[in-house]
């Protein structure tokens, strides 16, 4: 395949997979069709399925970008060894929260899914352990050692990803209620959301070191 014919699928299975997200996002997994799909991405029904054969295989692609995304980005923000475990954990989850606050749907979405197409997520599992056990090894390690030095609470890596997954996804699970239940003006939303990440980070370092205000 030569470069220009290559350039042209990723750019076509590009546009799917962008039209698809934005359509599973506006009307949830079992109310996108794969016709809609096509219109949208300007591409005839049969060249999207030439791309992908069902709408399960671009949920599953669309999600490994968004994971992979996720995933990176925290990495990235937690690699460094030279700083403590607190700093350390600290930009992982800044990390987190700032995705969610760019991808502020997708929760709902998956929320959505695992109430209604769950086999779609438990076919996603092994994908799914397999980018945390690649993230959690070396930092479950820290928090060990943090813990037999004494510098915080005992604490379990497990009980400790159940806190960051229970703090930071249950705001944007409920977003959309608060958002059709309650009329809020979209600055003070904006204001509202970056106190709740600050809320999030000063409750984990209360789990972790029982001080209300992590350090500055």
């Amino acid at each position: 395949m030569n470069q220009g014919n290559t350039n042209k699928r990723k750019n076509t299975e590009g546009a799917i997979m962008a039209a698809a997200e934005e359509l599973f996002l506006e009307r949830g997994y079992l109310l996108a069709t794969t016709t809609e799909i096509a219109r949208r991405a300007g591409v005839t029904h049969a060249m999207l399925h030439y791309y992908f054969q069902t709408k399960e295989q671009i949920f599953f692609k669309v999600l490994d970008k968004n994971l992979h995304e996720l995933f990176a980005s925290i990495r990235n923000a937690m690699s460094t060894e030279e700083v403590s475990f607190w700093d350390n954990l600290k930009g992982g989850v800044t990390r987190l929260l700032e995705f969610l606050d760019q991808h502020r749907q997708l929760v709902s979405f998956l929320y959505d899914v695992a109430l209604h197409n769950p086999e779609l997520l438990k076919r996603y599992q092994e994908s799914t352990l397999n980018l945390i056990s690649g993230l959690a090894g070396h930092h479950k390690l820290l928090l060990d050692n943090e813990v037999r030095a004494g510098r915080c609470n005992p604490v379990t890596f497990e009980q400790l990803f159940l806190d960051i997954v229970t703090l930071s996804f249950s705001t944007y699970l409920f977003l959309p209620v608060v958002n059709r239940a309650v009329e809020i003006d979209p600055s003070a939303m904006e204001q509202a959301l970056q106190r709740r990440h600050d809320e999030v980070i000063a409750l984990l370092h209360y789990r972790l070191y029982g001080r209300s205000t992590p350090d500055r």
